[in-house]
């Protein structure tokens, strides 16, 4: 057995994390009610929360500049991240209370009973000039007495210490007396540089939009907190994470090449782990990268990932990315279970709810693939990336007017130069519907305006192969998916999808599978 084959059998035997079950979104489902969308048992009443269990609401950014919101929203993702490090407290993620986010604290025990937390911590943030007046206030859910509040004046640059001291505040009110090593976490500076700290904030609010422009502007933010503190791991972590998100969507990035990319990540994670070998987010940076790195056997990705969940097991983004992997090699089981860890540590995270349906839409699983992607977008109504696979599942099932809708939203959402889903999915629409010059013509379009048409990406060019192979014509299609770069486990995984049926039986598409197979794995 070769190096690489026991690598692949590793892989493939690997299940990852337990089993945890997971409330799906929140928001509201198709029709109207609250997530999980249709097809689940009733909710049961849930016991009462623990007395040690807290919610941080986002905070109110009360500053005449409405763009410093990513400042009132670091300040409060910043807290539940610090409490989060005390074992004994059971604190609420950031997704789970995206919903209450600009709401006032009028009723409390709703909010409490809601979430299933015996505590709530609010407050806001003011900037003038160089000053910040930051309050903030715990209270209990059940009663709404106030146990703790405070007003904070201080210089703009003491962010990270009105930070700690809030955060050891709640601790205190909550768990009582503090031991010294949960007092130490708490106080914990991530960078000595307050300038670098601001532009880390401001980079963190655009990364979790997820679009090429804001991924873009935010690896500017964190280069910038990187070269006003060489020392700042966290911000080179992150910096590894943009990259590979630029390289996983197949964003075109000016001037750089899929390769150069791959290069700057590396070198940004390869810099995170020599500052800080215990950075799980680095980890994660590196085992996504990796799977571009060695695309046919994805070697080094799973310790890498292991790492990672190892060193913080609360790290949802480490874990979804992890989930991914095994989906990518066909381990559905064990993509799930991964998956559902990161949705139990974040139950409303519209991009592992996406995954999950796509899982099910691999297993052919229609109805459970419709529910859970209703429930990613009424997790995230913009997210365009679910829209795409929404419309795919409904014209499955025979839905064309849904698919329709999907199609269009999918279009109105996608940021610039990342249509080729909505497109492929609207003329897969239109040849259902007897007119297959519009959707031949709109293909074309959609082939002509690829980045690199001769070595289109994974996702753009399967798109484009996609919509091809709904309308019937395989050579097309053929053509593009052997053109598609990088040419592995990735490509592979994608061609199980069922829009692809229509052209399995084609001895160049077989050819293909055979060729792209992973090591190991049989058919």
């Amino acid at each position: 057995m070769t190096a690489t084959t026991r690598f692949a059998t590793t892989l493939l035997l690997c299940v990852g994390a337990s089993a945890a079950s997971a409330r799906l979104a929140f928001s509201q489902c198709p029709d109207g009610t609250p997530p999980p969308c249709a097809g689940r048992p009733a909710r049961v009443a849930s016991a009462a929360p623990a007395p040690t269990s807290v919610a941080v609401l986002y905070f109110d950014n009360l500053s005449r500049d409405s763009s410093d919101v990513y400042l009132a929203d670091g300040l409060t993702e910043e807290l539940i991240d610090r409490l989060g490090q005390i074992e004994r407290l059971a604190v609420k993620s950031r997704t789970a209370v995206q919903r209450f986010r600009g709401r006032t604290l009028d009723d409390p025990t709703a909010i409490g009973r809601t979430l299933s937390v015996a505590h709530l911590v609010s407050g806001s943030v003011r900037r003038s000039g160089n000053r910040l007046r930051v309050t903030a206030e715990l209270t209990r859910a059940a009663t709404g007495v106030r146990v703790w509040g405070e007003t904070f004046e201080r210089a703009s640059d003491d962010l990270m210490t009105v930070e700690a001291e809030i955060a050891q505040a709640i601790a205190l009110g909550i768990g009582g007396r503090l031991a010294p090593a949960e007092r130490r976490s708490l106080a914990e500076r991530p960078t000595a540089n307050a300038g670098a700290y601001d532009h880390y904030l401001r980079a963190n609010y655009l990364l979790a939009r997820r679009t090429p422009v804001d991924v873009r502007a935010a690896l500017d933010g964190y280069e910038a907190a990187a070269r006003l503190d060489p020392s700042f791991a966290r911000a080179m972590a992150r910096i590894g994470l943009g990259y590979a998100l630029f390289v996983d969507w197949g964003w075109p990035y000016p001037e750089l090449s899929p390769d150069s990319l791959l290069q700057r990540g590396f070198a940004a994670t390869d810099r995170a782990l020599r500052l800080d070998s215990t950075s799980a987010d680095a980890w994660m940076a590196r085992g996504f990268l990796l799977e571009y790195r060695n695309p046919r056997t994805f070697e080094g990705a799973l310790p890498a990932f292991e790492r990672a969940v190892a060193l913080d097991p609360r790290n949802a983004e480490a874990h979804h990315q992890f989930g991914g992997l095994f989906r990518y090699l066909n381990q559905y089981d064990a993509a799930l279970r991964v998956y559902r860890r990161a949705l139990a540590l974040e139950p409303e995270r519209a991009i592992t709810l996406a995954n999950i349906s796509f899982v099910h839409l691999l297993r052919r699983e229609y109805e459970d693939a419709a529910r859970v992607m209703d429930s990613a977008i009424a997790a995230d109504p913009g997210a365009y990336y679910a829209y795409g696979d929404q419309g795919w599942i409904r014209l499955l099932r025979g839905d064309l007017t849904g698919t329709r809708a999907s199609a269009e939203s999918a279009l109105r959402f996608s940021p610039p130069g990342y249509a080729s889903g909505g497109e492929a999915l609207m003329a897969a629409v239109e040849a259902r519907a007897g007119d297959t010059v519009a959707a031949r013509a709109r293909l074309d379009r959609v082939t002509r305006g690829l980045s690199n048409p001769d070595r289109p990406g994974v996702y753009d060019g399967l798109n484009a192969a996609m919509g091809y192979a709904q309308i019937g014509d395989r050579r097309r299609a053929l053509d593009i998916i052997e053109r598609v770069a990088p040419r592995g486990i990735l490509l592979w995984s994608y061609l199980q999808a069922p829009q692809f049926d229509p052209i399995r039986d084609d001895p160049r598409f077989q050819r293909l599978l055979g060729e792209l197979r992973p090591p190991g794995v049989t058919r």
